[in-house]
C-alpha cells in the first residue's frame, strides 16, 4: 500500500466518518491526525531494530588520491564492518578514538587498510587511496519517512497492515476508545511477530506499543 492508501485503510479500520483523506498533504483536523499516526507509527516500527532486512543496502564511494576523508551515503545508519573493501583489499574499521590517536596523522604510504568513521559521519582512511580506487560496503539505512501520496513502506507489502494496526492504537488512545486500542494491539501483535520472524534473525520482540 502507498502512504495514502495506508491512511485511508486506517480510517476504514477505526470506522471514522468520510472516505478520505484524499491527500496526505495539507490536511487538518482528524484527517491530519490519521496521516501523522500512520507516518509516526511506521517510523516507530523501524526504530525498534536497526538491522531489518528491508533496510539493508549496498554502498560505494569513489575515492580520490588527494584526500583521506570521504562522505558516506546520507541514509547510512549502521555499516557492516566485515564488508568494507577497497577493490579486493579488506579494510578494518576502528573506533574513532583509536584511529584518531594512531592513524589520523599517519605518514604511511601503503594502500589504506585501516579506516574509521568520525563523529561527523565522514569516513577517514589511514593513507591516501590509489588512483581510481572505490570503497564498497554493505549497510543498513536510516528509517524511512513517508512524505508523499505514492511513497511505499520499504517492508514487504504483506506487513503493511502492521502500520495500520499500530496507528489504530494511537487513534483509540486519542478517542478514548479502549475497544479500538485492544483490536489494534491484537491485530498488530500477530503481523509484527511474523515480520520479526522473517525480517530479523533471532531477536526478542520488544514490549507492546503505548
Amino acid at each position: 500500500m502507498t502512504f495514502l492508501e495506508l491512511c485511508q485503510s486506517l480510517r476504514r479500520q477505526v470506522g471514522a466518518a468520510g472516505t478520505g483523506p484524499a491527500n496526505v498533504e495539507g490536511q487538518t483536523g482528524e484527517s491530519a491526525r490519521l496521516v501523522e499516526w500512520v507516518r509516526g507509527e511506521w517510523l516507530r516500527i523501524q526504530q525498534r531494530h536497526e538491522r531489518w532486512r528491508f533496510a539493508w543496502a549496498t554502498g560505494e564511494v569513489d575515492l580520490s588520491p588527494e584526500f583521506r576523508e570521504f562522505a558516506l551515503p546520507q541514509d547510512l545508519s549502521v555499516i557492516d564492518e566485515q564488508t568494507l573493501r577497497i577493490g579486493k583489499t579488506i579494510v578494518s574499521l576502528l573506533p574513532w578514538e583509536r584511529f584518531r590517536s594512531d592513524y589520523r596523522d599517519s605518514t604511511n604510504v601503503r594502500e589504506p587498510r585501516i579506516a574509521s568513521i568520525a563523529p561527523d559521519g565522514l569516513l577517514y582512511l589511514e593513507s591516501e587511496p590509489p588512483v581510481g580506487a572505490r570503497l564498497t560496503f554493505e549497510y543498513w539505512r536510516t528509517p524511512q519517512t513517508l512524505a508523499s501520496n505514492s511513497d511505499v513502506p520499504r517492508c514487504p507489502a504483506v506487513y503493511h497492515d502492521a502500520i495500520v494496526y499500530a496507528a489504530m492504537i494511537q487513534y483509540g488512545l486519542y478517542e478514548n476508545a479502549p475497544e479500538v486500542v485492544q483490536q489494534g494491539r491484537n491485530n498488530f501483535a500477530g503481523v509484527y511477530q511474523e515480520m520479526v520472524n522473517r525480517e530479523l534473525p533471532n531477536v526478542t520482540v520488544q514490549g507492546p506499543l503505548a
